[in-house]
């Protein structure tokens, strides 16, 4: 079972990470990219679910458990920011989105390189195209 869930986690983070530029090329393009959104997030939760039974059947890893569950939080909440039209929207939307996809980009720089500034280094490089995003969701919603 457990290579199952560990191949179903990797099929998903690697599916989640091509989705999630094809989504953001959609919308700079003016498309809704729905296709590419519904995936994007099904294979976020997909990582979080299994990301999170893997956290807690394997020995030491339960630490693990609320990185999942914050990644598809982050997910989940991007989405709706824009959907439900929240207040400041603009400015939360590419920060909610962006960080799922950093966690997605953080576990494969871990599990691949197991350095600790796997850990840091996508956040910091993603600040840039996230702030890019908010300038001009910013612009477009004024």
């Amino acid at each position: 079972m457990h290579e199952t869930l560990l191949v179903l986690h990797v099929t998903a983070g690697t599916v989640g990470l091509l989705l999630g530029p094809v989504w953001l090329v959609a919308r700079l393009r003016g498309h809704r990219g729905r296709p590419a959104a519904t995936g994007y997030q099904t294979a976020v939760a997909l990582v979080a679910a299994t990301g999170g039974v893997l956290a807690l059947v394997s020995p030491g890893l339960a630490w693990l458990l609320p990185v999942a569950v914050l990644s598809e939080g982050l997910a989940v909440t991007g989405a709706l920011a824009r959907r439900r039209a929240w207040r400041r929207w603009p400015a939360l939307q590419p920060r909610l989105l962006g960080g799922s996809y950093i966690a997605l980009t953080t576990g494969v720089l871990v599990a691949e390189t197991g350095s600790p500034v796997a850990w840091v280094l996508p956040a910091l490089l993603g600040q840039l195209p996230i702030a890019v995003a908010k300038r001009r969701l910013a612009v477009a919603a004024a």
